[in-house]
């Protein structure tokens, strides 16, 4: 378990979790319907954060005048000062890692860099900053994981405090709007004309929304006194569509199984659902709580009053549930009258008093992801354990595959040599060669390529199945460039208003966790699946993360590693990890 000991929401509704919970508790919405904006040739109805409310408290706080911030990278330290200051710790010290959630990060600048450095629009140059703002000295994490970012980064915090390897963390998420964002959804047909309705038999899409939101986590041991905690977490691949969500809610039912195993579901006061009164992702959220027996648990959506905010959602809608249980009330889902889902729940319709002690956050995102987290609220009477054993999975190498632009290479042995390296070819090359007959294949991208490659050659040197559903393995994959291979090509699809044709089918891979739902989908991988963002190959901090899904789930076996493909340089260094178990003391 890790406890809450600082908290911030900075939306439209406020900038104060406490201003924010005020404004939902009167009903109150961030969401408003534009005729124009950002360029783009339709309406829309987001929730935007007004840009000198953001540079108002900003300028209080800017300590460095040298760097010229974005407005993702302000939002996120006005977000995180404000929590810090709740916390009440040194945010410079060792101990403490900043884990930063985000979709797209500074992905506007692609359009004009506006002066800024060329590695700006890489997501760890982003978190970058933001630790250093605070003069933090760790590299700091980022998860890059579509709708599930701001729920995988707690539990990526969850894991790395239980094992000490950090006394606290200092997660944030966040995400702004921009032409590339709001296109992208309207492409794929997704968006709302107006106010969103979760759950509700006339919803007809989503609205968006921007936000930063902060939680300071602290171990188990330290002394902060806390009035929340999360007690447990799982990430899931439902491994059947990397745009759509499953029909029968495999991956969100996995998910929810695991992180539930040690709790009462009796005792659970509410559901907050991820609820983007999209048809299909409220559909496949009603099939789960059905399936898990839970149709008489009050479930909700806050979409309503924040839109989606992407890469902030999970972070900010835990906040907001965490302050539910507090204050004994379980807010009602905004925009729903009429029940229209293809399984039945108790949707919120107006506010319900409780004295339960537990929710769930369940959260689904593009690439099949899907992510669950338990907190609970407690008082003073719960005391760290102190000298506790725990079981610490040492990863073990099965077989290890590398390709780059000149060769392929698995186990050390050369398998292809590229005659022609500036050949646009190489890719396609490897899939006849190795004879894999999978015709997706030449529909992905070229980051995706490279990892269904690297998989397949892994799996078939252990002899694995394509046709064996695996519950027990999960895929992990990091890289420098996240999907911006993707979105340079989709940028120039909405780049000239005279030549304006955004593509569905580019935008969904403007997404970096798209390679680790193909390999999923391909070799029917339900367990989970992450991606991260690094500056650079770093195998201890890659097996460091290994290490930690092997600490607190179900699961056997790792496909993954590094999976870069950035301005046509290729650059995988994927393995298949097995642990085995030692024993060792954490505080």
């Amino acid at each position: 378990m890790i406890k809450k000991i600082g908290d911030n929401i900075c939306s439209p509704l406020g900038f104060t979790t406490e201003e924010n919970w005020h404004n939902l508790c009167a009903g109150q919405s961030g969401l408003r319907c534009y005729e124009t904006g950002f360029d783009l040739p339709e309406p829309f109805c987001a929730a935007l954060i007004d840009d000198e409310v953001i540079e108002e408290n900003f300028s209080q706080l800017s300590k460095n005048q040298s760097i010229r911030y974005t407005k993702i990278e302000k939002l996120s330290i006005i977000s995180a000062t404000d929590a810090l200051q709740r916390a009440h710790i040194d945010a410079s010290a060792a101990d403490v890692i900043f884990i930063f959630s985000t979709t797209k990060g500074n992905v506007e600048l692609l359009q004009d860099l506006d002066g800024y450095e060329k590695t700006r629009p890489y997501l760890w140059r982003t978190a970058e900053l933001i630790a250093q703002h605070f003069g933090n000295p760790n590299p700091p994490i980022v998860v890059s994981n579509a709708c599930i970012s701001g729920c995988a980064a707690q539990i990526t915090a969850l894991r790395l405090l239980e094992s000490g390897r950090y006394r606290y963390a200092v997660v944030i998420g966040a995400d702004v709007l921009s032409k590339f964002v709001i296109s992208g959804f309207q492409s794929f047909k997704a968006l709302s004309p107006t106010q969103c309705q979760p759950f509700d038999a006339h919803r007809v899409g989503l609205n968006l929304g921007e936000a930063a939101a902060t939680i300071v986590y602290a171990g188990e041991a330290t002394s902060h006194a806390s009035d929340f905690w999360i007690s447990s977490g799982a990430l899931c691949n439902d491994a059947t569509h990397i745009s759509a969500p499953s029909r029968t809610a495999e991956g969100l039912v996995n998910a929810l199984q695991e992180a539930t195993k040690n709790i009462d579901l009796q005792e659970v006061a509410f559901i907050n659902a991820h609820g983007t009164a999209t048809r299909y992702n409220d559909d496949m959220e009603s099939v789960a709580v059905q399936r898990m027996g839970m149709t008489e648990t009050p479930v909700n959506s806050l979409k309503g009053y924040f839109g989606h905010t992407l890469g902030a959602a999970g972070v900010l809608e835990t906040i907001i549930s965490a302050k539910e249980l507090q204050e004994g009330k379980i807010l009602p889902t905004r925009g729903f009258c009429t029940a229209g889902t293809v399984a039945p729940m108790l949707v919120a319709t107006q506010p319900i008093p409780t004295d339960k002690s537990l929710f769930i956050k369940m959260i689904s995102g593009f690439g099949g992801s899907n992510a669950v987290i338990c907190g609970q609220i407690s008082d003073n009477t719960i005391r760290p354990t102190e000298n506790r054993q725990k079981t610490v999975e040492n990863c073990r190498i099965l077989t290890e595959i590398s390709i780059d632009n000149r060769q392929v290479v698995v186990d050390g042995e050369v398998l292809l040599k590229n005659s022609n390296p500036n050949s646009n070819s190489w890719l396609s090359d490897i899939y006849k060669h190795i004879g894999m007959e999978y015709p997706k294949f030449f529909k992905m991208d070229r980051l995706c390529k490279a990892g269904s490659l690297a998989a397949e050659l892994l799996m078939r040197k252990i002899g694995k199945s394509i046709e064996e559903v695996k519950r027990d393995w999960a895929v992990i994959c990091c890289n420098s460039a996240g999907s911006l291979d993707d979105d340079r090509t989709y940028q120039q699809t909405i780049q000239d208003a005279g030549n304006y044709f955004p593509s569905p089918s580019v935008f969904v891979y403007t997404l970096a966790n798209i390679v680790t739902g193909e390999i999923a989908i391909r070799h029917k991988i339900q367990g989970e699946s992450s991606c991260y963002v690094a500056p650079k190959y770093d195998k201890d901090a890659l097996t460091s993360i290994v290490a930690g899904v092997f600490e607190n789930t179900s699961t056997n076996y790792v496909i993954g590693g590094w999976v870069d493909y950035d301005d046509g340089r290729c650059d995988v260094r994927m393995s298949i990890f097995t642990k085995e178990k030692i024993n060792q003391k954490i505080l």
